[in-house]
């Protein structure tokens, strides 16, 4: 069935790892008839969760766009990781879906992982509603979830529906809009007249929830302060302009496994979610910086935006976007504005699980997927090449979780950059660089389960085999005194000798100082044109320091006197004149170790604060801050290999952070001298 944008609905489901995402998207699609039974994923047959990995781990690690056609509407859901290291995914999702879709868990309530993915759907003006999920389970607790909402998340959430039940015996939602009932049987859903020893309160919560949409729109408050009521209509337009411009914060409830509230929570985006054409213009720029605002119009200019990629290996790279304004039909071409180039666009696709289902066309508002593009890449925008519209990049987080990646063989070594370079365009919080001090190839991600998993996929898809080890630490040395002395290179062979004498003075910048040379000869002492060779021959020296072989900075170096000779000197003389003389300053000039130390801000549940505290302490940092759920700290980057790993065993996997370098600082001797005598050790180990 073919679409228009009025009858397109997109969704994102949130939340913490095992609150039941998946599940809600299985039973959608079994209530929906898409599919014939309810995939499990503990049981490894999931029809969402399908990937080795991901059947193997029984969680979800990549986000999945799964449209679900229910009362003549598209209702496009996209279920997203709830295990902290795959985090990218759920920004990536949040950046197209018009209504963010949090799904609590009923046992545990809100846990402090998900602040982070509410604190970004507020901040891009998302529209927020909630859905309390295993309300059957043995230790459910519908009002302490409730409670827990209001609390960590949003004072003002709003019950749009009751439970039949509780626990064992949850066996319903009430609808308080349309005061309608719901139960299930026989794995479908049934409606039935609301029971009567649950009427009365059920009215009472519906006076609440008229008057909470009428406080969302001055218009309808008005309206109903002089009438005393609201209509189907008003009441319908209010919630609809309600949840769209963040005045309403709906809760729904259910139980997921048990596919009890499913199909009344999709009767309720059918009917009443915003659609594109119900949200805020989305501001974009052409290609000289013009702004202009984009609404949902299938028949507008072109503007599409690439916000996932996945590489499928029967079709190769698959590229999923968002339509904001204007169509896309197969077999068209369209303008990459960001890389200024034309794609065309083979066969459009929607994926469930593993089906591919072809498409004509996708207007605005939808979402789509087509392989094989040539020169795209995620946040891109398609637009035509008149306009070349561009919109913002798409959001994501930076990775804070480094590793050194080894290759087991020369063959490894020569796929190496191929691989990870296909694996870094499908997933933007997993990087790479090489690291040219040490001749490391690093890889950074959200986790050490993420990169777990990005080594695995090196294998199983680039035949890559490597070893996970410790980065080194960029340590830097610094002098603390002034110090002047010369060097001299003098060699006499058979015919033209060599020779260059230089005298240096080395003195100490403040932080940040990087690096000063200053020419002071005068007399002509050393010839002018020798002056730059002893410059290069200074920081060929302070690239391998004294100490511990690491670069010196903030270093002021003078060159004030030397000798030469007509005949001997030579370029290459006073470049070894200029490393002596360095070497033998720094000899008097009584260097450090710096080390560089990183802003830590950790976000955990308060229980936790103490031992984070203890556990930064013992890392030689130093607390700066303390909110509520927030520990921000100053800590040395050396302290923190394998931190992710620590936080998960503290926190009990509810934790999370965020790192950013912030400066160098001296290393305490006990340690430094640990660092010099390992320096030395690899440096014998090497040249066995």
């Amino acid at each position: 069935m073919k679409y228009e944008t009025s009858q397109i609905k997109n969704i994102a489901l949130v939340g913490t790892k095992g609150t039941g995402k998946t599940t809600f998207l299985e039973a959608a699609l079994f209530s929906a008839g898409a599919t014939g039974r309810m995939g499990r994923v503990d049981d490894g047959n999931s029809i969402i969760d399908y990937d080795p990995i991901e059947i193997e781990r029984k969680q979800s690690i990549y986000s999945k766009v799964t449209p679900v056609e229910w009362s003549d509407h598209k209702i496009n859901i996209i279920d997203t990781p709830g295990y902290a290291d795959f985090i990218g995914d759920a920004f990536g999702a949040l950046s197209v879906a018009d209504v963010a879709v949090f799904v609590i868990d009923a046992v545990n309530a809100v846990e402090i992982p998900i602040l982070r993915l509410y604190n970004l759907a507020k901040r891009k003006n998302k529209a927020r509603v909630f859905f309390i999920n295993k309300l059957d389970a043995e230790r459910s607790d519908f009002d302490a979830a409730l409670a827990s909402i209001k609390d960590k998340l949003d004072l003002g959430a709003t019950l749009f529906q009751i439970p039949m039940g509780a626990k064992d015996g949850f066996k319903g939602v009430i609808d308080l809009l349309n005061m309608k009932a719901y139960v299930s049987e026989g794995g479908t859903t049934k409606e039935i007249e609301i029971p009567a020893d649950l009427s009365e309160n059920a009215k009472e919560k519906r006076m609440a929830l008229v008057e909470a949409i009428a406080e969302s729109d001055e218009s309808l408050l008005e309206k109903y302060l002089e009438a005393g009521e609201l209509s189907e209509d008003e009441l319908k337009k209010g919630v609809v302009r309600g949840i769209a411009t963040g005045q309403l914060h709906p809760v729904f409830i259910g139980s997921a496994y048990n596919n009890l509230g499913v199909s009344a929570f999709l009767n309720f985006v059918a009917a009443n979610f915003p659609g594109p054409v119900d949200m805020p213009a989305l501001e974009a720029k052409k290609s000289d910086g013009t702004p202009l605002s984009i609404k949902a119009d299938s028949k507008g200019p072109l503007v599409a935006q690439v916000f996932k990629t996945t590489s499928d290996p029967g079709i190769g790279d698959v590229f999923f976007f968002r339509v904001y304004s204007g169509t896309i039909n197969s077999g068209e071409e369209v303008y990459n504005s960001n890389q200024s180039t034309g794609e065309r666009i083979g066969h459009l696709i929607n994926v469930r699980g593993k089906d591919r289902i072809d498409v004509s066309s996708a207007p605005a508002g939808d979402i789509a997927a087509v392989a094989k593009l040539k020169n795209t890449q995620i946040s891109d925008t398609f637009s035509t090449k008149a306009e070349r519209i561009e919109l913002p990049p798409v959001e994501f987080p930076a990775p804070v979780v480094a590793m050194a990646v080894v290759p087991k063989s020369k063959k490894d070594q020569d796929k190496l950059g191929i691989g990870l370079s296909k694996l870094t365009e499908i997933d933007p919080t997993f990087t790479y660089h090489v690291d040219k001090e040490f001749s490391e190839t690093i890889v950074t991600g959200m986790g050490d389960v993420q990169i777990e998993v990005m080594v695995r996929r090196l294998l199983d898809r680039y035949g890559v085999e490597v070893e996970l080890g410790k980065p080194h630490i960029p340590y830097r040395e610094k002098i603390t005194k002034k110090s002047e002395k010369q060097g001299k290179h003098k060699k006499q062979t058979g015919g033209h000798g060599q020779y260059g004498d230089c005298w240096l003075c080395l003195e100490p910048l403040p932080a940040g100082g990087n690096y000063e040379f200053v020419n002071a000869i005068v007399g002509g002492s050393i010839p002018s044109k020798y002056v730059p060779a002893v410059e290069k021959g200074v920081k060929e020296a302070m690239q391998k320091g004294t100490l511990a072989g690491y670069p010196v900075v903030d270093l002021k170096v003078t060159v004030f006197d030397g000798s030469y000779h007509d005949v001997d000197s030579s370029d290459m003389s006073f470049q070894i004149a200029g490393s002596l003389a360095f070497k033998n300053a720094m000899e008097e000039a009584v260097p450090q170790l710096l080390e560089p130390i990183v802003n830590l801000e950790v976000y955990a549940p308060q229980d936790y604060m103490g031992d984070l505290s203890s556990d930064v302490s013992q890392r030689r940092g130093r607390v700066t801050g303390m909110d509520a759920g927030i520990l921000r700290a100053r800590v040395p980057m050396a302290e923190l290999y394998q931190y992710s790993a620590n936080l998960k065993s503290i926190t009990s996997g509810a934790g999370t952070y965020t790192i950013e370098f912030s400066n160098y600082d001296v290393v305490p001797l006990h340690i430094a001298q640990k660092i010099i005598d390992e320096t030395k050790r690899e440096k014998e180990e090497k040249n066995k």
